[in-house]
């Protein structure tokens, strides 16, 4: 099994947490029978390692991490390191390592992508018009509508809508949507997670889930489409009101809650993760995690950056990738 984890932002710190993270788990039973790469230029890479003091070693297409061994993929693109700064230099090897990663797990030569943090500012001085790396991932898989779901060791979160501004969220979240989101997530939790009937819920968009319509209508037109879901087997509950929800910890009685909206979902969710998250994306024919963090400029460099995220990112890569074997070899 072959895992391939992209550079992302150099000048941030997802190598440095990249390095961290494989170095504590050296010996894990789940990285045993991977095959790592990172797709990176290996100037960047050893400057990166210099000047974080990081125990890395490039040698020619090889890291070494300690007695790990990865294979560097190289970038044509150098990108000095300019801690901090958006470079658009740092941002042409990050997507370049994206388009290099899809190229691979599209030619079958890799099960999953673990991909580092971007920075879309930095991109977007280059013509990235993409809201996330979860976007740009699909962009070949038209029929693929992917989702973005944050896991931890005690909960997982879908996202109905991702990068949508605010004022649009009401306008795209419609009752047909929801219940092809219900279906589509369902089907995600059976195939990557093992579960059998994952039990759902469903937070409202309004205050008090709407209350019963005095405080927004969106809420009062789901009901058909849930009462149908329930109909066809899906154990879905809600709308629940999502302070009620999360400050009662209800949480813990679903495989999954669903929020409509960005920060509905990611900001209970990282006060619950406390920096062990996950962001998955389902939906894809391939794998792809990352860690639920950025590419932090303000602590780059500086050698503090935390990389519980990441170790769990590349394990659940590799847990997931997985579980899909051994479903191909089941048939």
């Amino acid at each position: 099994m072959r895992i391939v984890c992209t550079i992302g932002d150099s000048n941030g710190i997802g190598l440095e947490v990249w390095v961290k993270a494989l170095d504590a788990l050296r010996g894990h039973p789940l990285l045993q029978e991977v095959e790592l790469a990172l797709i990176a230029h290996p100037r960047t890479a050893a400057e990166y390692a210099r000047a974080c003091r990081l125990p890395l070693r490039v040698s020619g297409s090889w890291l070494r991490i300690g007695t790990l061994r990865v294979e560097c993929i190289p970038c044509s693109t150098y990108a000095p390191i300019r801690w901090g700064y958006a470079d658009p230099a740092a941002a042409q090897q990050a997507w370049e390592a994206l388009d290099r990663a899809l190229e691979i797990v599209q030619h079958k030569q890799a099960e999953a992508i673990v991909t580092l943090p971007i920075t879309k500012r930095a991109l977007s001085s280059l013509g990235w018009r993409y809201p996330g790396q979860t976007e740009y991932l699909a962009r070949p898989y038209r029929t693929a509508t992917p989702i973005m779901c944050f896991v931890s060791d005690r909960l997982r979160v879908a996202l109905v809508t991702t990068h949508v501004p605010l004022r649009r969220v009401s306008a795209v979240v419609t009752p047909e949507g929801v219940g092809t989101f219900v279906r589509r997530l369902h089907a995600s939790l059976e195939l990557d997670f093992g579960l059998q009937q994952p039990r759902l819920a469903l937070l409202g968009l309004n205050p008090h889930a709407g209350e019963g319509g005095i405080l927004g209508k969106e809420e009062e037109q789901w009901h058909p489409v849930l009462e149908a879901l329930r109909q066809e087997g899906y154990l879905i509950e809600g709308p629940w009101a999502a302070d009620a929800y999360f400050g009662r910890q209800r949480w813990q009685d679903y495989d999954a809650t669903i929020a409509l909206y960005h920060d509905q979902g990611l900001i209970p969710f990282k006060m619950v993760a406390q920096g062990r998250g996950v962001n998955v994306t389902l939906g894809l024919p391939f794998v792809r995690t990352s860690p639920e963090h950025g590419s932090a400029y303000d602590i780059a460099g500086r050698g503090i950056a935390d990389p519980s995220s990441m170790q769990r990112a590349l394990l659940l890569a590799a847990e997931l990738a997985a579980r899909r074997s051994a479903c191909r070899m089941l048939g």
